[in-house]
C-alpha cells in the first residue's frame, strides 16, 4: 500500500511545483496528513485510502478532483492520525521571504501564493522519510521552482539547513562545506547534508535563519556568483565591439532571428490575458540565453539554451511555463525548423524539462526537424497566435486561464 502513497505524493509534488492549482493544493494538504499519520491510521481506513489512490492513477485533472473527494470522506480519521505523529517545523512563505531578504539584502519580489504552494509541495514525502530526506526535498522543490529573484540555490540551502536545525539535527558545517552544498544544488548533484542528532532548536524561524546567515552568507553568495559567471557572461558586460558581432552563423534560414524582451513581455501578456509584474534583470538574462558566444550552426542547441535559461530565471509573476513553451517553439519556427509536438503532450513535455527529468537539448531534438526550403517568412505575432490556438489546452493545463 505504501508504494501507492509514495507514487501519489511524488506526482502531486511535481505537479504543484510546476503549476499552482487550488485543487492540487487541497489534495496536497490531505496527502501530507495521510503520510504523516500513516502508521496511526486504522487498518480499514488505510485500505480505503489505498483503494482510492489506486483508482486515481494516473493522476489527471479529473482523477485529482475525484481523489480529493474520496479522501475528504476520511478527513477526520486522517486528521486524528496526523495529530498523533511527530510534529515537524516547516518554514512558512513569510519565513522563506525573510531568508531571501536577509541573505540577498534586497526585497523579495515573489508570488506569495506560489511560494506557499511550493513549500506545501515540499512536505509531500513518504512516511519513513528521514529529516535529511525531508530537507533535501525542501531544497530541491524551492530551487526547481525558482521562486526567488536570484540566489535560488543559496536560499534553498539556507532554508534546508534551518529546517534541520529546527527539528533536531546539528548544523555545524565549515564554510567550504556550505559552499559545496550550494554548488551541488546549482548543478543538480547529490547533497551531503548533516545528520548528527541534536536537540531541536526552540528559537523562532527568523532567529535560526539570521544565525545561519551570519555564519554562512559569504561562502553561499560567493559560490553562487562564481557558478553564474562561469555559466553565462552577460552581454551588457562585454565590450561594445564584441556585442556587435555576437550574431552566430546562420542556421537553415539565411539569417538568425531572435525574440526581444518586448516580444517576451507581449507573449506573456497574451497568454495570461493581462500584463504581469516581472523582473527586468531576470527577463534580460533569460532572453540572452538565445545567443551563442561562439560560432554556431546548431539551432536546436540555441533553442535548448533559451528554454533552459528561461525556465531557470522565470521572470514573470505568472505564466512562465506557458510562455516558455510558446517562445521556444516560436524561436525554432522563425529560424527554419518545424516542430512535431502533439498538442496533448505539450504540457507534459515542458513540465519534464522544468522538473529536470528531461535534458532540454534532448527535448528539443525530440520535436524539431529542419523545415523544407522556401517556407514563407511569418511575423512573430502571427506565429505566436497560431501556436497559442494550437496548444490552447496545454496552456490551460499549465495554469494560464
Amino acid at each position: 500500500m505504501e508504494h501507492l502513497l509514495a507514487n501519489a505524493l511524488r506526482q502531486v509534488r511535481e505537479q504543484l511545483i510546476a503549476s499552482e492549482d487550488d485543487t492540487l493544493l487541497d489534495l496536497c494538504v490531505l496527502l501530507r496528513d495521510v503520510s504523516a499519520g500513516w502508521s496511526h491510521l486504522p487498518e480499514e481506513t488505510r485500505d480505503s485510502v489505498a483503494r482510492a489512490l489506486e483508482s486515481a492513477q494516473p493522476l489527471t485533472q479529473g482523477s485529482i478532483q475525484v481523489l480529493l473527494e474520496e479522501l475528504s470522506a476520511y478527513q477526520k480519521p486522517i486528521g486524528r492520525a496526523a495529530a498523533q505523529a511527530q510534529s515537524l517545523r516547516y518554514p512558512s512563505a513569510r519565513e522563506a521571504q525573510h531568508a531571501y531578504e536577509h541573505l540577498a539584502g534586497a526585497p523579495a519580489f515573489t508570488d506569495r501564493s506560489r511560494l506557499h504552494a511550493v513549500l506545501r509541495a515540499a512536505e509531500l514525502v513518504e512516511p519513513q522519510a528521514t529529516l535529511s530526506d525531508r530537507a533535501q526535498e525542501l531544497i530541491r522543490a524551492l530551487h526547481s521552482a525558482q521562486v526567488f529573484p536570484e540566489y535560488s540555490a543559496s536560499v534553498s540551502v539556507l532554508l534546508g539547513l534551518a529546517f534541520l536545525q529546527a527539528n533536531g539535527v546539528s548544523v555545524d558545517l565549515e564554510p567550504t562545506q556550505v559552499g559545496a552544498l550550494v554548488a551541488a544544488v546549482f548543478q543538480n548533484e547529490r547533497l551531503q547534508l548533516p545528520h548528527a542528532i541534536a536537540e531541536p532548536d526552540p528559537r523562532a524561524w527568523s532567529d535560526i535563519l539570521d544565525n545561519l546567515i551570519a555564519r554562512y552568507r559569504e561562502p553561499m553568495l560567493r559560490t553562487e556568483r562564481a557558478l553564474k559567471e562561469t555559466q553565462l557572461v552577460r552581454v551588457a558586460q562585454l565590450p561594445e565591439a564584441q556585442r556587435a558581432v555576437l550574431q552566430p552563423a546562420p542556421g537553415p534560414r539565411s539569417e538568425w532571428r531572435y525574440l526581444t524582451l518586448q516580444d517576451l513581455i507581449w507573449l506573456n501578456s497574451e497568454i495570461v490575458k493581462s500584463p504581469q509584474p516581472y523582473s527586468y534583470d531576470r527577463l534580460e538574462e533569460a532572453t540572452y540565453y538565445q545567443y551563442s558566444y561562439r560560432e554556431s550552426r546548431d539551432v536546436p542547441l540555441q533553442a535548448a539554451r533559451f528554454l533552459w535559461g528561461y525556465l531557470k530565471y522565470r521572470p514573470f509573476a505568472r505564466g512562465n511555463l506557458a510562455t516558455a513553451l510558446v517562445a521556444t517553439l516560436a524561436f525554432l519556427h522563425i529560424n527554419g525548423y518545424e516542430t512535431r509536438l502533439p498538442a496533448e503532450r505539450a504540457a507534459e513535455w515542458i513540465e519534464q524539462v522544468a522538473l529536470r527529468r528531461k535534458h532540454p537539448l534532448n527535448a528539443i531534438r525530440q520535436i524539431a526537424t529542419p523545415a523544407l526550403g522556401g517556407a514563407r517568412p511569418v511575423s512573430l505575432r502571427e506565429l505566436a497566435h497560431h501556436l497559442m490556438e494550437h496548444y490552447e489546452h496545454a496552456l490551460r493545463h499549465l495554469g494560464e486561464k
